[in-house]
């Protein structure tokens, strides 16, 4: 580290010492009051944590229901939608996939023979 660099980081400990100290000495509050009041503090803010996160587990869970209420009622418009044209489209295609021949089946040795047979 260069001599430069050293001197910066000795005074900002040597400030930071200071400014601790000066803190400690002018503080309106003994130290127990200060922490009384810190912890205070911190326990409302945890229970506003606290009630937010309820709030919102709420909101999800109507939310949830609500979604829910829409893929249902989506499910039930879809499957009552199919019309007679459409039941009878589907089926003729039933009908044609069924009727199509199944592919030949050709081994390596019925290959071989019919290109020799070509040669």
């Amino acid at each position: 580290m260069s001599e430069n660099g050293g001197n910066t980081f000795k005074g900002f400990v040597l400030g930071g010492l200071v400014g601790m100290a000066a803190g400690i000495l002018f503080a309106p509050k003994s130290g127990e009051d200060t922490r009384k009041e810190l912890k205070n503090e911190s326990d409302d803010l945890v229970d506003k944590a606290k009630e937010e996160l309820d709030k919102i587990k709420d909101d999800l869970t109507e939310l949830r229901d609500k979604i829910n209420k829409t893929i249902d009622h989506g499910k039930t418009v879809f499957e009552h939608s199919n019309t007679s044209e459409e039941r009878d489209f589907e089926a003729e295609i039933s009908d044609v996939e069924e009727e199509k021949p199944a592919p030949k089946k050709t081994t390596r040795r019925k290959k071989a023979a019919k290109k020799a047979e070509d040669e």
